[in-house]
């Protein structure tokens, strides 16, 4: 292992660096307890009146707030991972509602891109069917069908996570599926490395507080759904009585009401505080990998752009002229605005010389007629 790959495995341990930017602890916690009371209101609604119309609506108003909210904070947090001021709630929310837009849609291009992998490997494994040749197509084809569709489920799993912090870095919609695809494709190994130190890394305080506020829900639930400590008793008993009040933790019921509500608030916070900090390890884990990568799929995907979109333009209808155009008149001089007319007159002009045009005698400007020969000159 080099240096390098040791030194950008190292900065991962700064992905707890992440609670320290309290912008974005507010944007990701807010959008979880805002999507959260839309989530457990709309179940405990949806529960009451039995429409499961209600549930639904609300889970999907709730999750667009959280990947609204995660957006916005993985801006802020790119901010802090690239030493740039972070930005303000406001232009982070915009930012987020943009990113978010650009995640779904690359997601479900990633997703189509797999499943048109699949689909050319199932209409190659027919050959293998094929009376007499089939098992001749069958052993030039499985072997790489085989790398084929793992390189393409290895994308689809570790492009991804890149391909959202390319979006976080302003790469733009079609690069930053580009730029994701181009990494994994020449780095696999060294991304999957990155993204299990991470997860060796963020694991701790997954458990960590996910362990504790199981065992304070566990105790408060119990003591609401009781009203006395026999909830909590212990032995298997006492902890079937704590299992049984986790029912209101994401649902608002099971008899709890409103302290089932807020119990399933601190998970959805617990949820925000282990979020920031993978997001911030996956930004860190994309800054590492992408050293050294060049653009070359981008810039190929741009020319092909460019290219169809000249096509297009060729192809397009122009409007047709409304009339004949009129003809072009002759070029002619035209004569300058200080210009004389032409004077024409029946008498011999004057010689800008001052000689006689007869006999060549000098004569004065005023004169009429010369002196030397008579000779008319006006």
């Amino acid at each position: 292992m080099t240096v390098k790959t040791t030194n950008n495995l190292g900065v991962l341990l700064r992905s707890y660096e992440a609670l320290h930017n309290w912008r974005a602890l507010a944007m990701l916690a807010g959008s979880f307890v805002l999507g959260g009371l839309a989530i457990s209101g709309g179940a405990a609604a949806g529960m009451s009146s039995g429409s499961a119309a209600v549930m639904m609506l609300m889970s999907l108003l709730g999750s667009i707030i959280i990947v609204v909210g995660m957006n916005a904070s993985g801006l802020m947090l790119m901010d802090q991972a690239y030493d740039q001021p972070i930005r303000g709630f406001g232009p982070a929310f915009l930012g987020g509602v943009q990113s978010a837009l650009y995640v779904i849609g690359l997601l479900i291009l990633l997703g189509l891109g797999f499943a048109v992998v699949l689909l050319v490997a199932y209409l190659l494994s027919l050959l293998g069917r094929i009376p007499g040749l089939g098992g001749l197509f069958g052993f030039v084809l499985a072997g790489p069908l085989v790398v084929a569709v793992a390189l393409a489920y290895a994308v689809l799993l570790l492009a991804g996570p890149l391909m959202i912090a390319a979006v976080w870095h302003g790469e733009g919609f079609i690069a930053s599926l580009s730029r994701a695809v181009g990494i994994v494709i020449k780095r696999p190994l060294e991304v999957f490395m990155h993204f299990l130190v991470l997860g060796l890394l963020v694991f701790p305080a997954v458990a960590f507080i996910f362990a504790v506020v199981f065992v304070g829900s566990m105790f408060v639930g119990g003591f609401f759904a009781s009203g006395s400590f026999g909830g909590m008793g212990m032995g298997m008993g006492g902890f079937g009585g704590g299992m049984r009040s986790m029912e209101g933790l994401a649902l608002g019921g099971g008899g709890m009401g409103g302290a089932g509500l807020s119990i399933g608030l601190v998970w959805f916070l617990a949820w925000a505080v282990v979020s920031l900090i993978y997001v911030l390890g996956l930004i860190f884990v994309y800054r590492a990998v992408s050293e050294g990568v060049g653009s070359e799929a981008t810039e190929l995907v741009g020319q092909k752009l460019a290219q169809f979109k000249q096509k297009l333009d060729e192809y397009k209808p122009r409007p047709a002229p409304d009339g004949i155009p009129p003809a072009t008149p002759a070029t002619t001089s035209q004569p300058a605005a200080d210009a004389q007319p032409r004077v024409v007159s029946d008498q011999p002009a004057v010689p800008a010389t001052g000689h006689c045009p007869a006999c060549g005698a000098v004569v004065q400007p005023d004169d009429v007629f010369c002196g030397s020969c008579g000779h008319r000159l006006k």
